[in-house]
């Protein structure tokens, strides 16, 4: 009896053995057709990075410049992320410093009202060149940590005139390199400087960015080194990424795995709008019964061998003489024994609707926005359907605030706070510890970014109502996902309280009729 066998594709026996020592893992399979010539190039993160980025970060920041959806994914990461700013919400660990929850209280209310008059001074004295309020720098550098996986800012102090000597300057991350184009050594990755423990301690900064080398005293040669923090631990330069591997140093654009579908995407649409208005053109042809054989044999009896050239100018003559405009469309009479063709257009293409909804979602995907927000088209949602989008949404983009959060704005918040405390403008309450000694402590802040925004305003504000009075929320946090700080909530709710009862109305009334959802109407208030 023959046993059957399985062969491969040279035709050689397989036992089953040997099949499942070569292929333990199908995704590992060298002989499987689709995967045989997938074998990558196996790097470190940060080895990629070096020898890519400048090219991939050109062409993400160019697609920006000149791409309406690379444009608008940007926009609404910067819009949904930072918004207008952040506002500060301080809160002290009053179990570390060792004093009592109202005087930290006290603490974090000096806190913030100092750091609010600081960023939104009229002079923009926190930023060293004078043109934006600290919103305006943290949507700056957001947009750099999208564009180009990270934000680098360094951290001045300049008393010019304002409170505070505390000034931040944003740095394009393109200036971020290794002096000369020397290469990395284990205590140098891409202009960042390390310790031996792997930890970065200084970075190497360029004077100007290497395009501008046609600037007249330009010294983009020329790079200065910037410590991460002083000897007092005060920071100096700050450094904002989100490493995708272990040992990584350098930031990858948001944009990185999307680039090139988002090329095509961009060069599709502009194909087919180029199509659209050249078939939205009504174009017309002129026949004559007339080939060029039947007519030649028609006039070679007249043995006048330049007769099909005088007939061929005779009608170019006759259709310029002609010519009969009427309302901006020009009728032309026909020479003898012509007629006219129309074309018909064959755009817009029929399916061009659904790939570019496919490809579009695909690149919010990535980008962790929702279709809905990339392209404003909310034509095809329902509350239910938008409602779990957003959340979905909300929660991968509360992730990067925190993590934006804890790498930009705190070592800002920190520096500024140590000179504030120095100067006097926010008194510690007696007892607490030295500043340099706890400043975790002191720094414990959170930071309240744009509201999360109501799908349903009635719904949503019933259901926070309903987690209050349940305990399962806070009013603290439930303005806060509004974008609201709730002491200033409160606070103007007692003022408008008291308001109202000077003017002699009542506070407790409500705004609107209480609604009774399930009771019908008397028959006297039903409407005719």
């Amino acid at each position: 009896m023959t046993v059957p066998q399985i062969i491969d594709q040279h035709g050689n026996p397989v036992s089953s053995g040997a099949r499942m020592v070569r292929e333990p893992y199908e995704g590992a399979s060298r002989v499987q057709r689709d995967l045989a010539g997938w074998i990558p190039y196996k790097t470190s993160g940060q080895a990629a990075l070096n020898f890519d980025r400048d090219l991939l970060t050109s062409r993400i920041q160019d697609m920006a410049r000149n791409d309406g959806w690379a444009s608008a994914g940007m926009d609404r990461l910067v819009d949904t992320v930072i918004g207008g700013g952040w506002r500060l919400s301080s809160k002290p660990n009053w179990r570390a410093l060792g004093i009592d929850p109202e005087a930290a209280f006290e603490l974090s209310s000096s806190i913030e009202a100092e750091w609010r008059d600081y960023v939104n001074h009229p002079g923009r004295y926190c930023d060293v060149t004078r043109e934006r309020v600290m919103g305006g720098q943290q949507a700056l550098a957001f947009r750099h940590r999208c564009l180009d996986g990270e934000a680098l800012a360094v951290i001045y102090y300049l008393p010019r005139g304002g409170d505070y000597g505390t000034s931040v300057n944003i740095i394009d991350p393109d200036r971020l390199s290794t002096p000369m184009a020397q290469l990395d050594s284990t205590r140098m990755r891409a202009g960042v400087e390390l310790d031996r423990h792997g930890a970065a301690v200084a970075y190497h900064i360029r004077k100007q960015h290497p395009a501008d080398d046609i600037l007249v005293g330009a010294d983009f040669n020329k790079w200065e080194r910037v410590l991460r923090e002083t000897r007092t631990g005060r920071p100096r330069c700050v450094h904002a990424f989100e490493a995708k591997r272990a040992g990584q140093r350098r930031g990858e654009p948001v944009f990185t795995p999307i680039l090139r579908k988002l090329r095509q995407v961009s060069k599709y649409d502009q194909f087919e709008l180029q199509a659209a208005a050249l078939n939205a053109v009504l174009a017309a042809f002129v026949t004559t019964p007339f080939d060029q054989e039947g007519l030649m044999e028609s006039l070679s009896g007249s043995g006048d061998s330049d007769l099909v050239k005088k007939y061929h100018q005779q009608q170019l003559a006759f259709h310029q003489q002609n010519p009969f405009v009427m309302d901006g469309a020009q009728i032309n009479f026909m020479h003898a024994g012509e007629k006219v063709d129309l074309s018909k257009p064959a755009h817009p293409n029929a399916v061009f609707d659904a790939f570019m909804r496919v490809a579009l979602r695909n690149i919010a995907s990535a980008l962790g926005l929702s279709y809905e927000q990339l392209t404003m088209d909310w034509s095809q949602v329902n509350y239910s359907s938008a409602r779990a989008a957003l959340l979905e949404v909300w929660r991968g983009l509360t992730a990067r605030k925190t993590n934006f959060a804890a790498t930009f704005m705190q070592p800002i918040f920190m520096a500024w706070l140590e000179e504030a405390i120095a100067i006097g403008r926010v008194a510690l309450p007696t007892g607490a510890p030295p500043f340099r000694e706890y400043r975790a402590a002191y720094c414990t802040a959170d930071w309240i970014g744009p509201g999360r925004g109501w799908v349903d305003p009635q719904k949503e504000a019933d259901a926070a109502v309903t987690r209050i009075d349940a305990g399962l929320s806070t009013l603290e946090r439930e303005c806060a996902e509004q974008g609201l700080d709730w002491v200033d909530v409160a606070e103007q709710r007692a003022r408008e309280r008291d308001k109202l009862k000077e003017l002699g109305l009542e506070p407790d009334a409500p705004l609107r009729p209480t609604q009774t959802r399930d009771r019908p109407m008397p028959d006297d208030q039903v409407a005719a």
